[in-house]
């Protein structure tokens, strides 16, 4: 429960920058789709930095989680994408309420994705053991 509660929080400071990117580079007339791309990946790089020492506290192989993160989070990056086009395009929801709806989406399944393969202490465990 700690994890969740850690990663949480950790999400909703990477939430609140990519948010905030995204509605700044939308007023600034940057294609919506564009702007959740760009402003995604500028949450990532604090995302993976907290989420490997504060949350995980994974002191394993450094490039394997950092691959293993990229991957997840360009998975996620692409289901992101997919729910915020549904909904603007086929729900004909607000871009900006659609960004809400699909990072909500996003969160979860970064969460699982990331406590289950990228930061998995059973996977640490033994490739630190003897």
């Amino acid at each position: 429960m700690e994890n969740f509660l850690k990663f949480s929080l950790i999400g909703l400071v990477n939430t609140f920058i990519t948010i905030c990117s995204y509605f700044l580079l939308v007023k600034l007339g940057i294609h919506y789709i564009s702007a959740n791309i760009i402003s995604y990946t500028i949450g990532l790089g604090n995302s993976y930095y907290w989420n490997k020492k504060w949350v995980f506290k994974f002191n394993g192989n450094h490039l394997t989680v950092m691959l293993k993160f990229i991957t997840v989070n360009l998975f996620v990056l692409g289901i992101n994408t997919l729910s915020l086009f549904f909904c603007v395009n086929k729900l004909e929801i607000n871009q900006y309420f659609a960004q809400l709806i699909a990072t909500t989406i996003g969160m979860s399944i970064n969460f699982i994705l990331n406590k289950k393969w990228t930061f998995d202490s059973k996977q640490q465990n033994r490739i630190n053991s003897p």
